[in-house]
């Protein structure tokens, strides 16, 4: 009989590491060297009772004195010191059944051993463990029986019984103190794991948003805060690839704002910078919420139109043109206002190749700055078809 701390170990248990004893090894010899003290003194007193030869004592100081320090040196040096230890419970319960029958099934002795010895097994092994500790002290009572004879002296004196519910109160105490520790422990376990899947958590979301920055940074131009060339392209793949509507019409703005060389030249780049920002700004608060609005290039911009007509995109296009030149909108330079120029086209053919669509819009573009400059033009397939606005 011992008392086992830990009630609801398994199988599974943790190795522990090289040259340390194994916890559970170490712990079954602390108790079964303790409790197996009480139970030699249970038994002295039964041999007290019914007088037993110099052998009987002999063997009982062997069995539980001797032994408890014997099982523990062949777990510790055993290469599964766990599974070990588990036979070694099995061992205890089959000798049990040996002392039990030899005995003569004294009630509180029998009781005390095979209960306590299937409590011990069935910690490691569940219900399962309990019926193999049952099995094995009838084993080991049937060996008995065998070689002995049966004998039923199921009588104790009272010193004896006493000893025996006291040892089982005990026992019963330190075995629900050690499951109430034990809960304890994983409680605590599991609320630390808890704690670290939180902050796992919480690094990840944070990873996530990192990624979902850095992503977007990748895609916008640093200086208009507008998408760039690269957005775009995974834009129109979306437009024109697989899967895309092949009945929506797309349509591209190409816009220019004109004679910026000259602004840089004249009132240095950062006043370029500026009107580069405030272009970009009439775009995108003029835009659709599915509009793609992109820094194409220096001082170009492409907006992206899905679902829009071309009568549609040329109005749009008069609109951004006509905002910016009114006086005082953009920054105007020693009183000349900054003008647009824009390029349009528009298909329904989603065979069509979006670079394609592109270069409409880019020769659309270049006959509105032939043409004289802010002024929007239609793209179309003779320049006698060729709308100018």
């Amino acid at each position: 009989m011992q008392t086992n701390d830990n009630t609801s170990q398994s199988n599974s248990t943790s190795k522990s590491r090289p040259g340390e004893v194994h916890w559970v090894v170490k712990m079954n010899h602390r108790n079964r060297t303790a409790s197996w003290w009480i139970v030699f003194l249970i038994l002295a007193l039964q041999f007290h009772a019914t007088g037993r030869d110099t052998t009987a004592w002999v063997l009982m100081s062997l069995q539980f004195l001797v032994y408890p320090h014997v099982v523990y040196l062949v777990a510790r040096h055993a290469r599964a010191p766990l599974e070990t230890e588990i036979n070694n419970l099995r061992l205890d319960d089959f000798c049990f059944g040996l002392w039990t029958a030899w005995l003569g099934f004294p009630l509180w002795i029998t009781y005390l051993l095979v209960i306590c010895g299937g409590i011990n097994l069935a910690a490691f092994r569940g219900f399962r463990g309990a019926l193999e500790a049952v099995a094995l002290s009838a084993a080991g009572a049937a060996v008995s029986v065998a070689w002995f004879g049966l004998k039923f002296e199921p009588d104790t004196t009272m010193p004896v019984t006493a000893l025996s519910m006291a040892c089982l109160t005990v026992y019963l105490l330190l075995f629900a103190r050690g499951a109430y520790f034990r809960a304890l422990s994983l409680s605590e376990t599991r609320h630390k794991l808890k704690l670290s899947e939180q902050a796992l958590q919480g690094q990840l979301e944070a990873v996530h948003a990192l990624q979902a920055q850095l992503t977007e940074q990748a895609n916008r131009d640093p200086l208009t805060g507008l998408y760039n060339r690269r957005y775009l392209n995974d834009s129109l793949r979306r437009e024109f690839g697989p899967g895309a509507r092949t009945d929506q019409s797309v349509a591209v703005l190409l816009v220019d704002i004109d004679h910026f060389k000259q602004i840089n030249d004249r009132d240095g780049h950062s006043a370029g910078d500026q009107v580069l920002k405030q272009v970009a700004t009439l775009l995108q608060q003029q835009a659709r919420a599915n509009d793609v609005v992109c820094r194409y290039g220096g001082e170009e911009f492409l907006v992206l139109l899905p679902g829009l007509e071309v009568d549609a995109a040329l109005s749009r296009a008069e609109r951004y043109r006509q905002t910016v030149s009114v006086p005082g909108t953009v920054i105007a330079m020693d009183g000349a206002v900054v003008t647009l120029s824009i390029g349009v086209a528009g298909t329904t053919d989603k065979a069509v190749n979006p670079e394609h669509l592109i270069d409409r819009a880019d020769k659309a573009l270049y006959l509105a700055k032939s043409n004289g400059r802010n002024r929007s033009v239609l793209f179309a397939e003779t320049d006698a078809n060729v709308s100018v606005t």
